[in-house]
């Protein structure tokens, strides 16, 4: 049977206050956050122990008479293991709360806004159908006049870009060397039927020069790219980052298709 008094360094005769003393001195002097040696913690959980006996005044008269060798009738009940202990400022303190890492951080975030991620990608699916409907259906056609032409700008490797001025008030653009395969200024242009973008251009003879420089000419991989991306954002099922992404790029790809709309008219 352990001894207790011993173990607190007090005699039998201690007080109340002379134990908690003697325990507090000895705690501070053993607890595991201020003592680092291999037998600080056992030497704690026996001043632990003995603690919750001796300083409980029940348990301390059952505990005295067992050490007494007295015949007793309630026995005293096994004294906790734990490193926690009555007195508060002597309990072990908890160590802080792990915070969560950068990139779980982000992963969080894109989990409270996939649903706003997956919409983006179900809108540019709708657009980009609207798209490939838009070059699919047969285009219209408008016979017009041109009524001018100015020099837009230089590309295609110093090409002159030349933009016509049309009867009906449209502007097409076209190059000087797809200029000179159109005679005479009586045209007929198609246009697409939905978002009315001209497609190519045919003068009276039956010269016809498709109209490069239009989001269904030279600009038609963003069109692609955006069905492509919108299909796996709106379908994919798996992976909270990657369907994320594609919700970002979806967003951003629309955009970009909706510029392309206009660059004819730039």
């Amino acid at each position: 049977m352990k001894n207790y008094y011993f173990i607190l360094e007090i005699n039998l005769y201690a007080s109340e206050a002379e134990i908690k003393k003697a325990y507090r001195k000895m705690a501070l002097t053993y607890h595991p956050d201020k003592n680092p040696t291999p037998q600080a913690e056992t030497v704690f959980k026996e001043l632990n122990e003995a603690y919750e006996v001796l300083g409980d005044a029940a348990r301390k008269v059952v505990y005295d008479q067992m050490l007494r060798g007295e015949r007793v009738e309630t026995e005293l009940p096994p004294p906790p293991v734990a490193r926690t202990h009555r007195d508060p400022r002597y309990q072990p303190r908890p160590g802080a709360p792990k915070r969560p890492s950068k990139r779980q951080e982000l992963l969080a975030m894109m989990e409270e806004y996939l649903s706003y991620a997956i919409l983006a990608s179900r809108v540019a699916l709708v657009f980009s159908m609207v798209l490939a409907a838009d070059f699919i259906i047969p285009k219209v056609a408008t016979k017009v006049q041109v009524v001018g032409y100015t020099i837009s700008s230089v590309s295609r490797k110093y090409e002159r870009t030349y933009q016509l001025e049309l009867s009906d008030g449209s502007v097409v653009k076209i190059s000087k060397g797809e200029s000179q395969n159109i005679k005479g200024n009586l045209l007929t242009i198609y246009r697409t039927s939905l978002l009315g973008v001209p497609y190519k251009i045919e003068d009276k003879e039956s010269n016809s020069v498709a109209i490069e420089i239009s989001i269904y000419g030279n600009f038609i991989f963003a069109p692609l790219i955006l069905l492509a991306t919108a299909l796996a954002g709106s379908f994919y099922k798996r992976g909270t980052e990657f369907r994320f992404n594609l919700g970002i790029v979806n967003f951003f790809m629309t955009l970009l298709n909706i510029v392309f709309l206009q660059v004819h008219k730039f």
